[in-house]
């Protein structure tokens, strides 16, 4: 083969190499401009949620009419209703920040607490803290203070228990089974500073109305990390809209209920996929039957596309 004919071909399998690379770059980039997940369009919707807000709120105000001393309801109701549980997004200013598994989770254990175990839990975060927001409900039929103006002994009760909780997570060892057993890996917990937070929800607004006085004596029980509210206070958070309510048991969470604003789609996908008995959960949940049953039917289409390796545009705004 002379020069020439050797340059000719060295030069067109040069040029092919490049042509070949091009392609693949063009393809890469055609790939991580593109969507390759599907929306299910026309499929049956959820409730909108300015509609759910407004049924939520007059539903808990027929509750809070009643004064009912049954905790147990209020516990039900605010089940099913994870938005109302304050502290999901911190309680001294809010995080932009899911809570872990974007979950709420209904009464949870604390591995050698001996006395009355919180009634819900956000594993709350930021850039730089998690915090475990533990949350004590009673009733709005319980009273701050005595009719000459001493704390009430129920409400020292409550306080009390907020103390036993504070207690409980200083020891080291405790701090290891939380861990453990709410499935926070050490990637998380090494990395960012812990800061428990305590949430007593507990009387009514009407017992201070017309009596300042008394209103700022009440504003000057909370301690050092602890926040308490009256149960009027309680308002839907749209930022919790997505939430589910979880049982937990050695680190796995368990789907309890989903809120009627419930939605599927590739932004909290990866959380979603790490709770189980979700078909369960959605059966059980005030839903429309239609919407049940899409929701179901596409609980694997999302499992899978958590698991896989994605590469193209995931838009926040896409759900179904």
């Amino acid at each position: 083969m002379g020069k020439e004919t050797w340059l000719k071909s060295v030069s067109s399998g040069i040029m092919l190499f490049i042509t070949f690379e091009m392609r693949l770059k063009m393809q890469h980039n055609y790939s991580i401009l593109k969507k390759s997940y599907e929306i299910k369009k026309n499929s049956p919707k959820p409730i909108e949620w300015n509609e759910y807000s407004n049924n939520t709120i007059k539903t808990f105000n027929n509750l809070l009419k009643n004064k009912s001393e049954n905790e147990r309801v209020f516990q039900h109701f605010l089940e099913k209703n994870p938005a109302m549980v304050p502290g999901a997004f911190g309680i001294f200013g809010e995080s932009g920040h899911v809570p872990h598994n974007n979950a709420l989770i209904a009464q949870p254990k604390l591995t050698g607490l001996t006395t009355k175990i919180p009634d819900f839990l956000w594993l709350a975060m930021d850039s730089s803290s998690i915090y475990p927001v533990f949350i004590e409900i009673e009733t709005p039929a319980k009273k701050w203070f005595t009719k000459n103006g001493q704390q009430h002994s129920d409400f020292t009760q409550a306080q009390n228990q907020l103390t036993e909780w504070k207690e409980w997570f200083a020891n080291s060892n405790h701090k290891d089974l939380f861990y453990q057993f709410y499935g926070i890996h050490s990637d998380i917990f090494e990395k960012k500073m812990v800061k428990p937070r305590y949430i007593l929800i507990y009387g009514s607004r009407s017992e201070f109305k017309e009596k300042p006085d008394l209103n700022r004596k009440r504003s000057l029980l909370a301690r050092e990390d602890e926040e308490y509210m009256t149960f009027d206070r309680l308002n839907p958070n749209q930022k919790a809209s997505n939430v589910i309510t979880c049982k937990v048991k050695d680190g796995k969470f368990f789907a309890k209920y989903v809120p009627p604003t419930f939605k599927l789609g590739p932004g909290l996908a990866s959380y979603r996929s790490e709770i189980l008995n979700m078909e369960s959960a959605i059966n059980k949940s005030e839903l429309k039957e239609e919407r049940k049953e899409f929701l179901i039917s596409r609980l694997d289409y999302w499992d899978s596309f958590a698991k896989k390796e994605y590469v193209g545009i995931i838009d926040m705004g896409d759900w179904e």
